[in-house]
């Protein structure tokens, strides 16, 4: 018996290694992006360019996915934003929310086999919004109006007219937003690699906790800032002047950068600057005199958690996938963090935007 029992130990351990053995690596670029991207900011067909050359097989973006959207509190800022686009599709589609998931199946699968069913798209995004999917219906509309609509006959013109209005009312509930980084960089990037859906990988459970921590630091802040101007021999005056020196660009970074702020970006310097940018000086400010360090520290603790949430979503959907290249596009504040956080993945493969 004993025997029996050794060789089973002994199976059961070679079939656990081979397993880890066979796990592929998962190479992740995380691009920092710029949540405006006006025209002539970038050259944004180059910054396409060199992610079609990566090859992803999936491209994840900074949204939520229907589950998370659910469980989002009503009254938060992302649940809010949502509920436009609801109601212009609820007001404007007939679109039962019965059989949802089985009618976007079967239109992407149309869609798939001939992509100029114009109004099988415009029904398609209109049942992403109402699944809650604002990544994809967001990508179907940026399809629709700089893909498809220069090509509608009257009758598939009438009925984008009737359903959405026109591309000013699209915009008014953000389902098109002409300056953000999917629209310049992510959506050509999916439609050149046909890849037919964006993944959403954001977390937002930590919103209400994140929004109390950022309001304490920012007050206590301001007490520094009036102590600082009533007596600018004290002590907090020579902490608040070495925080606004802290937080600006030296020289060297200006010459050091490109003309590429996708570029900028990427690299290690920047990320440095955000973060004293985004926490009002940062981990270099504790112990300074008048420093609200222990508010700082509580903003922290939850932008970790959501960027852990980021990192724990895009994982779990790339390994479901199989998927063997990956491209996260993210706030640029997030990237060295989700970097971090990815590489602790025995099998991810950090590539830097900057190797492309």
């Amino acid at each position: 018996m004993k025997a029996h029992i050794k060789v089973l130990f002994t199976m059961l351990f070679l079939l656990l290694a081979s397993q880890r053995l066979l796990a592929q690596t998962i190479e992740i670029i995380v691009l920092g992006s710029d949540h405006e991207n006006k025209p002539g900011a970038e050259d944004y067909p180059q910054v396409t360019a060199k992610l079609f050359k990566f090859n992803p097989d999936m491209v994840f973006g900074e949204y939520l996915s229907p589950a998370d959207y659910a469980a989002l509190e009503p009254g938060t800022w992302a649940y809010n934003g949502m509920q436009k686009a609801k109601h212009l599709v609820t007001s404007k589609f007939n679109r039962p929310a019965k059989s949802l998931d089985k009618r976007i199946a079967t239109a992407e699968a149309a869609l798939r086999k001939f992509p100029y069913l114009h109004k099988v798209r415009m029904d398609l995004a209109a049942d992403y919004v109402l699944n809650s999917d604002r990544a994809n219906a967001e990508y179907q509309i940026y399809l629709i109006e700089h893909e498809m609509k220069p090509y509608f006959g009257k009758e598939e013109l009438a009925y984008y007219q009737q359903h959405f209005g026109n591309t000013d009312t699209l915009k008014s509930v953000r389902l098109y937003r002409p300056w953000s980084e999917y629209t310049n960089i992510y959506f050509p990037l999916l439609k050149q690699m046909k890849l037919g859906k964006l993944f959403p990988m954001d977390c937002q459970k930590y919103d209400r906790s994140w929004s109390a921590a950022w309001a304490k630091t920012d007050s206590a802040m301001k007490v520094l800032e009036r102590s600082a101007k009533a007596d600018t021999t004290s002590a907090a005056a020579k902490t608040y002047a070495a925080i606004e020196k802290y937080s600006m660009l030296s020289e060297a970074d200006i010459k050091g950068m490109t003309k590429s702020p996708y570029s900028n970006m990427a690299h290690p310097r920047y990320a440095e600057l955000n973060d004293a940018w985004n926490f009002y000086g940062g981990r270099h400010f504790y112990g300074w005199p008048g420093f609200p360090e222990q508010h700082v520290k509580e903003m922290y603790a939850q932008w970790t958690l959501r960027n852990e949430g980021m990192c724990a979503n895009v994982l779990a959907q790339a390994k479901a996938n199989n998927a063997r290249k990956v491209v996260v596009a993210v706030g640029a504040a997030h990237r060295q963090i989700m970097e971090t956080i990815l590489a602790k993945d025995p099998h991810v493969k950090i590539v830097s935007y900057l190797t492309l």
